[in-house]
């Protein structure tokens, strides 16, 4: 009898740390009070992944937030391939790590800005990136989807200088069941992953209006970013989100 109680109790305070840690990845986080772009590195067959898809989840709500899921490659070989996984991801983080000189390539991570990099697990981490760029809100890019199928977008002014336009097509939710790797056994939930990376080309910083093909698979929505130097500071952000009907 003994024995049964020691097991009760040790289920019961396993199911309540569990809800209070989820709850601290669900309920600590900042309102974002200016325009941000939070991009994180994740990947299905990451265990410690998770809780930062969960903290993602919950940026994706905030109307200032364009949250951006980037699934890895590099672990598929771990018994399971993540289903939304893509080498560009992999090229993008390491475009990251090489132009900050920290060669910083890890699962979950998270940058803000471009500028802000940490482990996209730590919700404390999270408020102060979203804390910190509060001085320096992202300029609007506008985009809009025309009738022949392209989408036009108008860049703002900015100080002159050496920037990247990238676009990225994603759709809004994933669910998979995973059955087998690290995270065997468990359906996770998934916000923004990213489907499509496209190069739109260099910018100086003058406003201006280009149009580019949107992106033949089925996507949910467009974000389009303007970083300085490709791996920059990002200083001008947009997204569309597209009416079903035109998918």
């Amino acid at each position: 009898m003994q024995n049964i109680i020691l097991i009760l109790l040790l289920v019961l305070t396993v199911t309540f740390f569990t809800r209070g840690l989820y709850a601290q990845f669900t309920t600590d986080l900042e309102q974002a009070k200016a325009p941000v772009v939070v991009e994180l590195f994740t990947s299905q067959s990451c265990s410690s992944c998770p809780p930062a898809d969960r903290i993602l989840q919950e940026l994706a709500k905030q109307e200032n937030v364009i949250a951006l899921g980037c699934h890895v490659s590099y672990w598929n070989h771990l018994h399971w391939k993540d289903t939304v996984s893509n080498e560009f991801c992999d090229i993008r983080q390491h475009g990251y790590g090489a132009y900050n000189g920290t060669k910083r390539v890890y699962t979950p991570q998270m940058v803000v800005n471009g500028t802000h990099e940490f482990v996209g697990s730590h919700s404390s981490a999270v408020n102060a990136a979203l804390k910190s760029v509060e001085n320096a809100p992202l300029k609007p890019i506008q985009i809009e989807e025309k009738p022949d199928g392209t989408l036009a977008f108008t860049l703002p002014s900015a100080d002159l200088g050496s920037y990247r336009l990238w676009a990225f097509g994603y759709t809004h939710k994933v669910h998979e069941d995973i059955p087998s790797g690290e995270n065997r056994g468990r359906t996770l939930s998934y916000s923004n992953p990213v489907h499509t990376y496209t190069n739109l080309g260099s910018w100086d910083g003058q406003s201006a209006i280009h149009k580019f093909n949107k992106p033949s698979e089925t996507l949910d929505g467009i974000a389009i970013l303007a970083q300085q130097g490709g791996y920059g500071q990002i200083i001008a952000a947009g997204k569309l989100v597209f009416d079903p009907v035109s998918n």
